[in-house]
């Protein structure tokens, strides 16, 4: 194993199973590690795909530690990440949230590294302009059978929702009827137009327009190179994480084999779009009735210090 490349023991990966609530297959395993470790082994590309699924279910996407906490830093060590998604049941942001996936599936045996990409500023603004932001994302690429494999469970409500190869032009599914894909593109600011990158595009419907979300390349980024990228998009003044509080998990369909909406809390309103048809759920009207939601809605839990500490953010709601 190369240098930088922490794995959780088994305990530690049985746990986080039960966290997903990953359902165990009809086998002859005694355990919940035997059963993944022969999915793994009989179904490699199939058992990622489920962990995908479950992981964006159950483990939100959002940015709690920046706003409910004393501290309102995040820490990217194993075991902080353990400690918080895990322990404690709470959210994440992508460096967090695909960061423990990436140690998770190298402890289950896969071939997998993590890389950086650039979000778009069609993604932030609803406007395409062709412009990218500096690097502030965390995905994974895996080595499946020789095959590349995009994995990302870090995006929000825009997040693919499946491994998706590597191949330019490669389309699926994300949540019916938005769909997803990859192509290969320079981008406008690049001074040598033969320089192309992986872009990661998403389309509401089949007819609609494709709008880029991510660009990123094959490079292998290191815990290091991570350290200076969370350090930024959580602690810079003009970061939009540190301006506002957003959560987001996934919802799957009765047999847990596909992803059909997303239960989203943002502003004041908790809200769940199923397979294009949004609802509200709930108007938030304070910090107790946000609270509350989280614990309804996410299944998080916060300590009384923790809520204590978004007393007087641009976040708090009044």
């Amino acid at each position: 194993m190369a240098l930088n490349q922490p794995t959780y023991t088994d305990t530690q990966v049985e746990a986080y199973l039960r966290r997903i609530a990953y359902p165990p297959a009809a086998s002859d395993a005694k355990t919940l590690i035997e059963d993944i470790r022969q999915r793994v082994q009989s179904d490699a590309l199939g058992t990622l795909s489920e962990l995908q699924r479950w992981h964006l279910a159950t483990v939100p996407w959002g940015n709690s530690a920046l706003h409910y906490s004393q501290h309102h830093t995040i820490s990217l060590h194993p075991d902080s990440l353990y400690e918080k998604i895990v322990e404690r049941r709470l959210d994440g942001y992508c460096m967090e949230s695909t960061g423990i996936f990436l140690i998770v599936l190298r402890s289950l045996g896969y071939c997998v590294y993590a890389t950086g990409g650039r979000v778009s500023h069609a993604t932030v603004t609803g406007v395409d302009n062709g412009l990218f932001l500096p690097f502030n994302h965390m995905l994974l690429i895996a080595i499946i059978g020789g095959a590349k494999y995009m994995v990302d469970v870090g995006f929000g409500n825009a997040c693919a929702t499946a491994p998706l190869p590597l191949e330019e032009g490669a389309t699926a599914t994300c949540i019916a009827p938005s769909e997803m894909r990859l192509i290969k593109e320079t981008l406008a600011e690049f001074t040598d137009k033969s320089q192309k990158l992986w872009i990661y595009q998403t389309r509401h419907n089949p007819e609609g327009p494709w709008v880029p979300n991510i660009a990123f390349s094959e490079a292998e980024f290191l815990p290091q190179d991570f350290r200076v990228m969370n350090f930024s998009v959580s602690q810079e003044p003009s970061s939009w994480f540190t301006q506002a509080f957003v959560c987001v998990r996934m919802v799957l369909d009765p047999t847990g084999k596909e992803v059909i909406g997303q239960c989203i809390m943002s502003g004041k309103e908790v809200k769940r779009r199923i397979k294009g048809e949004t609802e509200v759920l709930q108007v938030l009207e304070n910090e107790e009735d946000r609270v509350k939601a989280l614990a309804k809605y996410f299944d998080m839990h916060f300590r009384a210090g923790e809520v204590e500490g978004i007393r007087g953010l641009t976040s708090q709601l009044k």
